[in-house]
């Protein structure tokens, strides 16, 4: 009979998972034996969450073809809870990741207490379920909870297994589960065609793409329904792309700030055309008067958005129907109306920068012009992350990645890994400001060691400028914002990585072509004058 350990293994690779994500411990040793001995690879990260924002990547980079689900391992105790922000990270922004932790046996508990905490209580508020595996039920519970993560909204699940139960036989019989029950799934996909009638009599049409198109990825589909209504299509940050920024019908991003560019179009829309939305990614409540109308693969719900039709199902074949119609558009919406935001938006004038600094404008123009088209970019949370959201020319779909949901800083480096792992050979940049960089700073010796080909761009202002901005505004002194940022030349070197130091656009556009030439890892440190950034008073 096989062991539960076997039975856990067997199932992760019956899911299409063939890399785990983590950092061990002895808990974990006969589920880590039980990978190896079924072909699962193991990479071993330097902190539990920068294991789930890899898991996270790699399951979005690899999607269908991978099984698209990623899954991380980790001891008990420190362990588990130091994955507990990558977790909620999962969590908000609804990512399909099986975390797998160690647990003491429940046959020692209550009466031993070293390295235990309630990890059940701990998980079930960020998790569709947590489930405490045996013997008795791995044969059930791990198919059923691994499923978990792609039905319905999407998300992370807790897999608790102590190592005395990890080399159990499996037995016939089968047992309650337990820890946390799931959620009850959404109800089932509407049968009936919804009435979409308001976005085909709409004289100014906007589609709303949220991070609910993936893993459907139906953009042929989306840019037919948005040619055929001349319907502004605006994104949310983690469906950056969906439509290509350079399409005529793509107006912007939305929900970095309170005032991003795409309002001014949206603000004037007789109709939302929801696909895939959710308002996680929004920094201000949904409030739009215009009728919504609701397509994605998941109930309204969480919160219930005011929707006057539904559609939950497969996404592509509900707007390829919808595509077949008439619409009433007004011909100096769609193409006219977002030529003029941007026509305006081109019109802005920079800023000077500070003298041996360059521009955020700068660096992401270089870094757009050596990356390719198909080229992914994972960037980290900060002014950065607002700036590239709202400016980087995304041109083919899913190669924009960011936590947005949660907004977790020291995201980008693990998860440029992750995505990197999926697509081997296949070019591959992070954008981390310094402050993110010091926050997973152990991850370089991955990137070094798999020599995986990543430019790391880290934007040096010596600040965790985003908040040191809201000081500013406030007129409040800055304080416990700046910090003296490192050589990250010199740790980069110490990691046998190599670099280059730009103190000038014309240094950072070469920098950048040395990078991507290199075919390797690389570390491109710019120092930057903030003052461009969108979110910095000038």
């Amino acid at each position: 009979m096989p062991t539960t350990a076997q039975t856990l293994a067997d199932a992760l690779y019956a899911a299409g998972i063939d890399t785990v994500f983590g950092m061990p411990g002895g808990e974990v040793v006969a589920v880590l034996e039980a990978m190896r001995q079924r072909g699962i690879r193991f990479e071993l990260m330097h902190h539990e969450t920068s294991a789930v924002f890899a898991a996270d990547a790699y399951a979005r980079t690899t999607g269908n073809r991978g099984g698209g689900i990623g899954c991380v391992l980790t001891t008990l105790g420190p362990g588990a809870t130091n994955a507990v922000a990558g977790v909620a990270h999962a969590w908000l922004d609804r990512a399909p990741v099986v975390v797998i932790t160690a647990q003491k046996p429940a046959e020692l508990l209550p009466d031993y207490t070293h390295q235990v905490v309630d990890l059940h209580a701990i998980f079930a508020p960020i998790t569709k379920a947590t489930v405490e595996v045996t013997a008795g039920n791995a044969a059930s519970a791990i198919p059923q909870t691994i499923a978990l993560t792609r039905s319905g909204r999407p998300g992370p699940v807790h897999l608790q297994i102590s190592n005395e139960e990890a080399v159990k036989e499996v037995s016939g019989a089968e047992y309650p589960v337990s820890g946390v029950a799931a959620p009850p799934l959404p109800n089932n996909p509407t049968t009936q065609s919804p009435d979409f009638s308001d976005i085909l009599s709409s004289r100014h049409p906007v589609i709303l793409v949220g991070l609910g198109l993936e893993p459907d990825a139906p953009y042929a589909a989306l840019q037919e329904l948005a040619e055929a209504a001349n319907a502004p299509v605006i994104v949310l940050p983690k469906a950056k792309g969906a439509l290509p920024d350079d399409h005529p019908l793509a107006a912007g991003t939305l929900g970095l700030t309170r005032t991003d560019p795409a309002y001014a179009i949206l603000d004037e829309a007789d109709c939302v055309l929801a696909v895939g939305f959710d308002v996680v990614e929004l920094v201000k409540k949904w409030e739009h008067p215009a009728p919504l109308l609701w397509i994605a693969n998941w109930a309204n719900e969480d919160p219930v958005l005011p929707a006057v039709a539904e559609y939950v199902g497969p996404i592509g074949p509900i707007l390829q129907q919808l595509s077949d119609n008439s619409f009433a558009t007004d011909p100096a919406w769609g193409a006219i109306r977002v030529q003029q935001l941007r026509e305006k938006l081109a019109a802005r004038t920079l800023p000077e920068p500070e003298a041996g600094k360059i521009l955020p404008q700068h660096y992401l123009a270089a870094m757009r012009r050596h990356l390719p088209a198909d080229g992914l970019l994972a960037v980290d949370v900060g002014s950065h992350k607002i700036f590239s959201s709202l400016e980087w020319p995304a041109l083919h779909p899913n190669r924009f990645y960011l936590s947005n949901g949660l907004s977790c800083m020291g995201f980008a480096l693990p998860a440029a890994i992750g995505a990197a792992l999926a697509r081997p050979g296949e070019p591959v940049m992070c954008l981390i400001g310094d402050a993110g960089l010091a926050m997973c700073l152990g991850e370089l010796n991955v990137l070094a060691r798999l020599k995986l080909p990543v430019t790391v761009v880290v934007p040096v202002d010596n600040a965790i400028d985003l908040i040191r901005a809201h000081q500013q505004r406030q007129g409040a002194p800055v304080h416990g914002t700046e910090f003296p940022a490192p050589d990250y030349c010199a740790i980069a070197a110490a990691h046998g990585i190599p670099s280059a130091r730009a103190t000038s656009e014309a240094e950072c556009d070469a920098a950048l072509a040395l990078a991507v030439a290199s075919r390797g890892p690389f570390l491109v440190e710019a120092h930057i004058d903030p003052i461009g950034y969108p979110t910095t008073p000038r």
